[in-house]
């Protein structure tokens, strides 16, 4: 594959998620495909574009909501992405498929969701990530194991920040997405974009070279 990056730059995070919520919802209103399904990420970045999608998508009933990564903590703490994802689209009828937490084993966990989406899922249609202070996208921090997984979909991986195991996409799932949005906004986040843009040896970089194409919604000028 060949790396492609299309950059819709926004005046401050209010645009930004503005954009991002009008491409997800163009993204579903010219889907041809039965069910339309979208990966989301937690952490605060996205949680205005969420409030927006939900007045923008009219229609939920043919939405797979799924989660890309998640600390393996119990669905109602406060630092679980699955918490903020279900707070704030539960009120619709998109179908949800959660990442559960057994609290027994992560490597468990992590095959079940996997299984999850293999039954519930015939594409991977849209998806929202992040990108941390240190080149992490997901849950694929610098200088771990989950970087290495090229086979399977979703994986354990050993962090130890905030929790010490996370449930997380790998490269392979991310690569899938048809239509993949980068949320970056704040201006402590222009250093690692543009390092990421200049090609760095980051988990991003990993991703963007991967890819067919991306689509970075950003307030930074790059």
């Amino acid at each position: 594959m060949s790396e492609a990056i299309e950059i819709y730059k926004a005046n401050n995070h209010e645009e930004a998620s503005s954009c991002l919520s009008n491409l997800i919802t163009e993204n579903i209103s010219t889907s041809k495909n039965k069910n339309f399904s979208i990966g989301l990420s937690g952490g605060s970045t996205p949680k205005l574009a969420y409030s927006m999608m939900l007045n923008d998508i009219k229609d939920f009933s043919n939405v797979i909501i799924w989660t890309i990564d998640d600390r393996w903590l119990p669905l109602t703490d406060e630092n679980s992405n699955q918490n903020m994802i279900n707070s704030n689209f539960d009120q619709t009828n998109a179908k949800i498929l959660s990442i559960k937490y057994s609290g027994d084993n992560p490597y468990n966990d992590a095959e079940l969701y996997s299984q999850t989406l293999k039954e519930n899922t015939d594409s991977f249609d849209s998806g929202v990530i992040g990108l941390g202070n240190d080149g992490h996208i997901a849950s694929l921090f610098p200088n771990t194991a989950g970087l290495n997984e090229n086979e399977k979909l979703i994986i354990a991986n050993e962090v130890n920040i905030i929790s010490k195991w996370r449930i997380s996409s790998t490269f392979n799932l991310l690569s899938k997405i048809s239509n993949l949005y980068l949320l970056v906004t704040g201006d402590n986040k222009k250093e690692i974009l543009i390092n990421a843009l200049n090609g760095s040896d980051l988990p991003i970089n990993k991703l963007l070279k991967m890819r067919e194409k991306t689509v970075i919604i950003t307030d930074q000028d790059v």
